[in-house]
């Protein structure tokens, strides 16, 4: 008789147990794929744990050459392993608990809308995707480029306020180009105005869109051609050893540097990932322009000046005699001297203090003029777009930092009519955004 009850007790326990199990895995999707959410999702699925991303083994430099921007797509499917690997690059968080991109002011407040049949949030810790509200919007109005994923750049107002959260936005979107451009897939930021499209999903009230990112699998492939620049008057790009998960995993942001001098390789290669042209020539067949730069630019207006401060001089960095180049020629690059001294301590009184020790220190500066063309992107109320652009070179910066065995910042200016002043800029025209003391 015990025996009986004890047989049966055990039967209710397992059926109990596996009522459980399956709930659990509907809940959290453990052993979910992107095409069990596209064809049975809806809200069946409250929380998808994504699988380890993939180990991006392209060496940083061509990581960055590879960047460029992709309008077209085919209809195949994003995997969960190609979405896992852009999203944890994106934004995820590594072992040692810090997000994959730099703090600014010590902030974190990106937030990632991923637009699939239904919409979800990427949570960056447990690297998953959270439901949040049942709808196909990837083909609403204001979705410029249809594809099989639509990647909502968001900020949290609570955090930061436009200008910074575009930055932080910024530096985002490029480990979504580097990561997307590395594993076959294409993207491009779009940035409507005055309303960044991912709104219409039903935002809460502190958090507002900045950008989309359509990521899909090019309509043709890419096809990458080396042409350095051989009449650049700086040492050349050399790849590194350092992978870009690598250097994802080891980049980190300091306030102190052992030494007072810097390499002109070092340098040179600094400059170059904040604003120059890659050596890559695009021969697919896909845009109009052929070589790119290191960053995307609104408009295509390219509007930054890039300064160099060192112990013994401050320099404008000519990244191209040529803006646009439609032949994949070689583009002349070379330092400007602008004056000579160290102005260090000055630019750290704009700006702090630790500035002051760092052998070299890049200044990204607004050139308001020419963010007026066929479209006015000049007034203070669209500032935040070329904040994404500051924020997308900073944090390159940083990243090539890294694969050179360097570290460096990102600070905010706090007084950028001193700065100016120390550039010989006229402050009406021109507006420093961010200091990367590098070392």
């Amino acid at each position: 008789m015990r025996r009986n009850f004890f047989i049966k007790e055990v039967m209710v326990l397992i059926v109990v147990l596996l009522f459980f199990s399956s709930t659990i895995t509907s809940v959290i999707g453990s052993n979910i794929s992107l095409k069990d959410i596209y064809n049975n999702g809806k809200s069946n699925f409250k929380e998808y744990l994504l699988p380890d991303p993939l180990f991006i083994n392209i060496s940083l430099e061509e990581t960055i050459m590879r960047r460029m921007s992709m309008r077209n797509f085919t209809e195949d499917q994003v995997t969960n392993e190609e979405l896992s690997t852009v999203l944890w690059a994106a934004y995820g968080k590594r072992d040692d608990g810090k997000f994959n991109i730099a703090e600014i002011n010590g902030s974190n407040s990106v937030v990632i809308y991923v637009l699939l049949e239904d919409v979800y949030k990427y949570n960056p810790e447990n690297h998953s995707l959270v439901f949040y509200k049942e709808g196909d919007y990837r083909y609403i109005e204001g979705m410029q480029y249809p594809a099989p994923v639509q990647l909502g750049l968001c900020w949290n107002t609570d955090i930061a306020d436009i200008n910074l959260g575009s930055a932080e936005c910024g530096e985002v979107g490029q480990n979504i180009y580097f990561a997307a451009t590395s594993i076959g897939l294409g993207t491009v930021i779009t940035a409507q105005h005055p309303t960044a499209a991912i709104e219409p999903v039903g935002l809460p009230p502190n958090e507002k869109g900045i950008g989309i990112m359509p990521l899909g699998h090019p309509v043709i492939d890419y096809n990458f051609v080396n042409r350095p620049f051989y009449l650049s008057l700086l040492p050349r790009i050399k790849f590194s050893n350092m992978p870009f998960s690598s250097v994802l995993e080891e980049r980190d942001e300091v306030t102190s540097w052992g030494s007072d001098s810097i390499s002109r390789k070092d340098l040179s290669h600094l400059i170059w990932a904040s604003y120059g042209y890659s050596y890559y020539v695009d021969k697919s067949g896909t845009n109009v322009v052929k070589r790119h730069h290191t960053v995307p630019s609104a408009h295509g207006y390219y509007p930054f000046r890039i300064y160099t401060v060192t112990k013994s001089c401050i320099s404008k960095y000519v990244y191209g005699l040529l803006n646009i180049d439609f032949f994949g020629l070689p583009i002349v690059s070379f330092l400007s001297r602008i004056s000579f001294g160290d102005k260090r301590s000055t630019i750290a009184e704009a700006s702090e203090s630790f500035v002051s020790n760092a052998p070299l220190l890049i200044i990204i500066v607004l050139d308001i003029e020419r963010t007026i063309d066929w479209d006015d992107l000049s007034d203070e109320s669209v500032r935040w777009v070329w904040y994404y652009e500051a924020g997308a070179a900073a944090y390159n910066v940083l990243m090539q930092a890294t694969s050179r065995g360097l570290s460096g910042n990102i600070v905010t200016i706090k007084d950028k009519e001193s700065i100016c002043e120390t550039l010989k800029l006229n402050p009406e025209k021109f507006d420093p955004m961010f200091i990367v003391p590098v070392g």
